[in-house]
């Protein structure tokens, strides 16, 4: 966040070393400032509050060009002290402390207790590459959240390195004025920006995944017009809608069980068998062509199916791997189950994610910044 206006200092040190607020202050006393010590003078507007040209009352350096300098400098101090007074309560009292952010990396809304994990707080600590402006602790004194306060600068970018490789959470609080400074919690339980993405990755493409819910669609046939239940799935996604061909076993059961009739069909229109929703009266089905005009038919149930991948590379991919063989479907779940032991892998070369790709001699761990980075890692199935 750039700040580019003029920053007013309200606050200054009184003749007995007081902190006063610039509406309280009256001339006649002799006031220094918070941050370097200087002897201020005290600016009452004479225009109205409201008006054109109005300024807020405010202490001003002799010396203009410092004016900005120190404001900025206390602003922060006063923040983060405001900040750490209003954790430590919160711990004090056993609290739950809720923070709400908006992901960049995968378009969610998250929520998160700050203080979950965290038992003690401090300012300024030193961790070697970054001193970060709050650091909370867990009881065994391992930082696991830090939050930068931002007047004019962002952390660099190897101080965010650094915390996303250790797996701590960087709450950014973008400060603007003093009045941020009257409203701590509020800033607090809204960041401005959070590093750490809580929603799981896909080991085969390396993409975020998305929430995903089964709906149970009520309509009716359109051949024999009677009730029929229609299975769904949607994701948040891009409004993302998919119907039974890309359902797996247990979510066909899911559907089934649920009142909707999913089953293999075949279609003369596109000369092949897929999975589609059937009606249980007259056995006809609703074609892949035809499902989108039934997307927005009334909901009568929501199932959640948790997190899925629904990038176009793993449904492609998904797509050209459909063989019905024993073999394949034995080297399938054996590729599942090697890829939930390895877990996710970080290339050696780059520390880029190593994501699963399928060449001609079959599947293979490479590099996500290909072609930038060309490591690859083989996949070895054999028992």
């Amino acid at each position: 966040m750039a700040n580019t206006r003029k920053l007013l200092l309200p606050y200054a040190y009184d003749s007995k070393g007081n902190l006063v607020y610039i509406d309280n202050a009256h001339k006649g006393e002799t006031y220094k400032c918070p941050e370097c010590g200087a002897t201020l003078t005290l600016y009452f507007s004479r225009i109205p509050k409201g008006q054109k040209y109005h300024r807020r009352n405010h202490f001003s350096h002799s010396k203009g060009n410092l004016d900005n300098q120190c404001t900025e400098s206390f602003l922060h101090k006063l923040f983060k002290k405001r900040a750490v007074e209003c954790i430590q309560e919160k711990m004090n009292n056993g609290s739950v402390f809720n923070f709400i952010w908006d992901c960049e990396e995968c378009h969610e809304q998250h929520c998160g207790n700050m203080l979950k994990k965290a038992k003690f707080v401090r300012q300024e600590y030193d961790m070697g590459v970054c001193r970060p402006d709050i650091a909370l602790f867990d009881t065994n004194g391992k930082v696991v959240i830090v939050i930068e306060v931002v007047i004019t600068h962002k952390p660099t970018t190897e101080v965010m390195n650094y915390y996303n490789n250790h797996k701590i959470a960087c709450l950014q609080i973008e400060v603007s004025d003093f009045d941020d400074c009257e409203k701590v919690e509020e800033k607090l339980a809204h960041p401005d920006k959070v590093n750490l993405c809580p929603t799981p990755t896909c080991k085969i493409c390396g993409n975020k995944m998305h929430r995903a819910k089964m709906v149970i669609l009520n309509d009716s046939c359109w051949k024999c017009h009677q009730s029929m239940k229609i299975a769904v799935i949607n994701t948040n996604y891009l409004d993302g809608i998919y119907p039974p061909e890309y359902f797996t076993k247990k979510e066909i059961e899911l559907a089934n069980k649920n009142g909707a009739l999913v089953k293999k069909i075949y279609s003369k229109q596109t000369k092949e068998s897929y999975f589609a929703n059937t009606c249980k009266h007259c056995n006809a089905f609703i074609g892949k062509f035809h499902m989108s005009d039934y997307y927005y038919s009334p909901n009568e149930k929501e199932i959640d199916l948790g997190y899925k991948c629904y990038d176009y590379y793993c449904m492609e991919m998904r797509e050209k791997t459909k063989i019905s063989t024993n073999w394949k479907e034995i080297y399938e779940l054996k590729l599942q189950k090697k890829l939930q032991e390895d877990g996710i892998k970080k290339c050696p070369i780059c520390g880029g994610l190593l994501c699963v790709r399928i060449g001609l001699f079959g599947y293979f761990y490479g590099c996500k910044n290909y072609p930038k980075c060309d490591y690859t890692e083989n996949i070895s199935l054999i028992d």
